[in-house]
């Protein structure tokens, strides 16, 4: 069964994902979760975006891409990171943190599912450990008693990387609208792990999109102005935040 509202948000993941290999044949944590590209992602300071080059990247759809960047670039700079600043500065420290930790809790299925299928039995019982244990004495996740009182570490596992173990290369670079860059192989991922995320399942119609948007804001914020100061000290952003960004994907393909 499809889950709730799951249809545009697939649509939108299927086309990302098709238009990239429909151009390429005429292109995670990385982090998770730095660019308009994922700008969240780009360090702590003190930040010193000097030398950035990966000789070898992938990036056939560079003019479809530097539009979806030209187009994040402006929405990040005069949206997202005003907003983040007001949710930093409205919502208090330790708030933010059960927000971050209610989420990260909730979706221990895609974590776990990915354990299981690349047969890694110690990360699988740790995610599963922690779920049980913050879903009751760390009430419904919202505080992590998991990492505070028994020292099991946050972890975070994803289809991209199921992918990565068996074997399957990064494809190539592609910007999405808003999520920022990724690549063929996580955007292959995304699609997946949506599917094994319970909240479509829990919720339906905007209420779909609104939550998941705001899950994907709340990890985003903390590191939101990082992405103005590595901007200004680029000389083409574009080629910067691609070249950051492949770079972590080699890094963790090399591991």
């Amino acid at each position: 069964m499809m889950p709730r509202g799951s249809r545009p948000a697939a649509a939108l993941l299927a086309l990302a994902v098709a238009l990239g290999s429909g151009c390429a044949s005429a292109k995670g944590r990385r982090a998770q979760r730095a660019s308009p590209a994922s700008p969240g992602q780009a360090g702590s300071s003190p930040l010193e975006p000097t030398v950035v080059s990966k000789p070898e990247y992938r990036d056939p759809l560079i003019h479809v891409n530097r539009v979806f960047f030209a187009f994040n670039d402006v929405a990040f700079r005069y949206l997202l990171i005003p907003l983040s600043k007001g949710y930093k500065r409205l919502i208090p420290e330790r708030a933010r943190d059960s927000v971050g930790n209610f989420f990260h809790n909730i979706k221990t299925p895609v974590y776990a599912a990915n354990d299981l299928l690349q047969l890694k039995p110690r990360p699988l019982g740790r995610h599963l450990s922690r779920f049980v244990i913050n879903s009751t004495v760390g009430l419904a996740g919202l505080f992590d008693p998991a990492k505070t009182a028994f020292g099991l570490e946050r972890t975070q596992n994803g289809f991209g990387a199921t992918l990565s173990r068996y074997g399957a290369g990064y494809g190539f670079y592609v910007v999405l609208p808003v999520y920022g860059s990724s690549d063929l192989r996580s955007g292959v991922g995304l699609a997946a792990d949506y599917f094994l995320n319970p909240i479509p399942y829990l919720t339906e119609g905007p209420a779909t999109t609104g939550v998941m948007a705001f899950d994907n804001f709340q990890v985003y914020a903390p590191g939101a102005e990082d992405y103005k100061v590595l901007r200004r000290e680029a000389d083409d952003p574009y080629v910067f935040f691609r070249n950051l960004y492949l770079q972590g994907v080699q890094r963790d393909d090399d591991r």
